[in-house]
């Protein structure tokens, strides 16, 4: 009889501590979609409106059709329209949708331990964004504007064409080097696999910084022997021949203020300047028809459960489908 109490009680024991909260258990709790704080909407059209909304909800209507959360609570928002000073001759309106990874954690209040909730926060998210890349200092459907500071866009690797659309690269955006190190992978969907910029080439890139310096000069707001010894190394490279002028331009990050020389694609703390390119567009459809979308996934390492849904979430997200909606 005691050998059969002692069972009960080590069972009893067991099942509690198999209810208790753990990383492990929470990995396979089943997940839930929550709607999120929504973002802003400006200067946007009524009618517009109404057809971006109705896009992004078919969006999410496909990522919730094709992904279930796991170990995690999936909070979603949207955010319409635009700064009139951002840029100008707008062709068509920037809006996203953005997914915040939230995984269970145990919640430490409770005297309950099999109790969890949604962390408040998370590094990891997905952003699916019509008509703006973000990662090249905001390029838009529209011109840079006159006075736009820099004159050109910085591109931080030339895009390749992969599983049908653009990768434009992956990029430690935080915890450089730690065990929570985060990283970002963008996407670009495109028209016929063309691009919504084009590459500047040296001479391009040249006479706006010679036209900066030349600025500064008339300012008097820079020292003069600084500022015309960089205003000769542009005037002696533009006598370069055309040959070499028309390549495109990769140039230094920390050069930007004065010009020494050309770097090599691929070289660290280089860029590639480009600009947009009006051309890609139709330039006749409602500024709300979507004509590019950018896909950026950012993921913090460390944790299973971004893992497990990232990748899940990658296998709903059908970069055809978007494409299709390209234009409608």
């Amino acid at each position: 009889m005691k050998y059969t109490v002692l069972l009960l009680i080590i069972l009893i024991a067991f099942s509690s501590a198999a209810q208790d909260c753990s990383k492990e258990v929470l990995r396979q709790k089943k997940g839930a979609w929550k709607a999120g704080v929504q973002g802003s909407v400006a200067n946007v059209t009524p009618g517009d409106l109404a057809k971006e909304k109705a896009l992004l909800a078919a969006i999410h209507k496909i990522l919730t059709t094709g992904y279930n959360p796991t170990g995690c609570q999936v909070s979603y928002s949207t955010v319409f329209g635009k700064q009139l000073t951002a840029s100008k001759n707008w062709i068509a309106d920037p809006y996203h949708y953005a997914m915040y990874i939230l995984p269970f954690v145990c919640d430490q209040k409770s005297a309950d331990k099999s109790k969890f909730k949604a962390a408040i926060a998370s590094a990891t998210n997905v952003n699916i964004t019509a008509n703006v890349i973000f990662s090249l200092n905001n390029l838009y459907a529209a011109n840079l504007p006159d006075d736009d500071f820099r004159g050109y866009l910085k591109l931080k690797q030339r895009p390749q064409k992969k599983e049908a659309a653009w990768f434009m690269g992956e990029e430690i955006v935080g915890d450089y080097g730690t065990d929570s190190e985060i990283k970002e992978y963008s996407w670009l969907i495109t028209y016929n696999d063309t691009l919504p910029f084009l590459y500047l080439n040296r001479k391009e890139y040249l006479l706006i910084q010679k036209k900066r310096l030349e600025q500064s000069l008339k300012d008097n707001s820079s020292d003069k022997e600084y500022t015309n010894k960089f205003l000769n190394n542009i005037n002696e490279y533009l006598k370069k021949p055309d040959t070499d002028l028309r390549k495109d331009a990769v140039c230094k990050w920390n050069e930007e203020e004065r010009f020494e020389s050309f770097a090599e694609e691929g070289t660290r703390g280089s860029f590639i300047a480009v600009k947009p390119n009006l051309e890609y567009y139709h330039k006749k459809l409602p500024k709300s028809c979507p004509q590019f979308f950018t896909v950026v996934y950012t993921v913090s390492k460390g944790d299973p459960v971004f893992e497990d849904n990232i990748t899940a979430i990658k296998k709903a997200v059908d970069f055809t489908i978007l494409k299709n909606m390209l234009g409608k």
